[in-house]
């Protein structure tokens, strides 16, 4: 686990993100799925949005890169550190992607802001950052995860 993924300025808005939600008792701030009990059900994320990051997207990927990043289903580079997925609530999951991909996604309908009207509530991607948007079972959205994690990779 690259304890240094803490510390990546890439992470940085990711971190204040999860950090302004409290994080689990006992659970390290960077840790592996296996070692959190039911981390499907207990992470904050509806569990078909973890299944989607990590068994699905992630599933198409050249390593294992599911994490537990300050209590939030997570994919990071193994060799950079850099997080580029997450999954959080009941309707989000985003992928931190190049350029051409994110202008690919936001065609396809992905978005940078999510909008909870019975909550009032809206979720602004620009909070973490500029290369992140919020998918939503696309079409190409294995490419752009891949793409991602090369991204992520060069970081």
């Amino acid at each position: 686990m690259n304890r240094s993924a803490l510390d990546h300025p890439a992470n940085a808005g990711l971190l204040r993100h999860c950090r302004s939600h409290s994080l689990p008792p006992g659970l390290p701030p960077l840790t592996s799925p296996d070692q959190v009990a039911n981390p499907y059900e207990t992470l904050g994320a509806h569990p078909d949005l973890v299944t989607r990051l990590w068994d699905e997207l992630g599933a198409n990927l050249p390593v294992d890169c599911r994490v537990v990043f300050c209590g939030t289903p997570a994919l990071m580079h193994p060799t950079t550190g850099v997080v580029f997925g997450f999954a959080g609530g009941t309707h989000t999951y985003a992928l931190r992607l190049p350029d051409r991909e994110r202008g690919e996604a936001i065609g396809a309908g992905a978005t940078r802001i999510k909008h909870y009207r019975a909550i009032n509530l809206r979720f602004d991607l620009d909070d973490i950052g500029p290369e992140w948007v919020f998918c939503g079972w696309f079409r190409g959205e294995e490419a752009w995860c891949r793409s991602a994690f090369a991204h992520a990779g060069d970081a």
